[in-house]
């Protein structure tokens, strides 16, 4: 186990499991919400090396459900979590107390967000993917709590998921239903978050649509934005939350 890696705990925040990154001296504190491949940065050396530069913490949420072993694993059964305020978020099991079922944004809102004001740090809302999605909706319709957030390749428009077997599709009626709950629908010029950044690589055919969409009705508002459509080296699906992380932290350095 190298340095870096003794620097990331997994432990329960908020009464959900999340893998932890705390450098000394901690300075400000970033939410990560992972994508649909439940990766949560946990033990990754390119954010890892940012955030102890930073000293920044790392607060990344497991929000994917419960894997059944005696189904098979597959898109129509993984328990994806699409962070919406829809759906369950998997609190912690315990015996003395009962818990309410509570969505993944009502879980960032109403129980973690004033954890990290009483923090008093500076914290950040970061997503990836349909992270990156469920990033930019919460700061949209709730800009006061969250008045800062970055995005790598946001997947906005969620809608052309619905009807394909995930579990979008037990959450949802119709990919209509689904639209009316994306970010872009909920993004609103006279409440907005202070400062959002959304970063996407034009290659990635599975959020870039979506981007430039969303992108669209930032410039037309007259809603502040920042943007890098960069390429990203190497190979897509395995690079671009790794190539976005020294934009992300200079980005965010600005409010530490």
């Amino acid at each position: 186990m190298n340095q870096l890696s003794e620097l990331w705990q997994t432990r329960l925040v908020a009464n959900v499991t999340c893998d932890v990154f705390t450098p000394p001296a901690v300075k400000a504190i970033i939410v990560f919400l992972h994508g649909m491949d439940g990766n949560t940065l946990v033990d990754n050396e390119v954010w890892s090396q940012e955030a102890l530069k930073a000293s920044v913490s790392i607060i990344a949420p497991h929000g994917d459900g419960e894997i059944f072993a005696d189904q098979p694993l597959d898109h129509t059964t993984a328990p994806y979590c699409w962070w919406l305020d829809a759906g369950e978020m998997p609190i912690a099991k315990s015996s003395s107390t009962t818990q309410i079922p509570i969505s993944p944004e009502a879980w960032l809102i109403d129980q973690l967000q004033p954890d990290l004001q009483e923090s008093g740090l500076p914290y950040f809302l970061v997503g990836y993917e349909v992270g990156g999605q469920g990033a930019l909706r919460v700061a949209y319709r709730h800009a006061r709590k969250f008045p800062i957030v970055a995005a790598i390749a946001p997947k906005v428009d969620l809608h052309h998921i619905h009807g394909l077997g995930t579990s979008l599709d037990r959450l949802f009626p119709t990919s209509e239903a689904v639209r009316q709950q994306e970010a872009t629908v909920w993004l609103n010029p006279l409440l907005r978050p202070n400062h959002q950044l959304i970063l996407c690589d034009p290659a990635h055919d599975f959020c870039f649509p979506g981007c430039q969409t969303l992108l669209t009705k930032l410039s037309s508002t007259g809603c502040p934005h920042e943007v890098n459509l960069a390429t990203t080296p190497a190979t897509l699906w395995n690079s671009e939350p790794d190539a976005a992380a020294q934009r992300i932290f200079a980005f965010l350095g600005r409010f530490t």
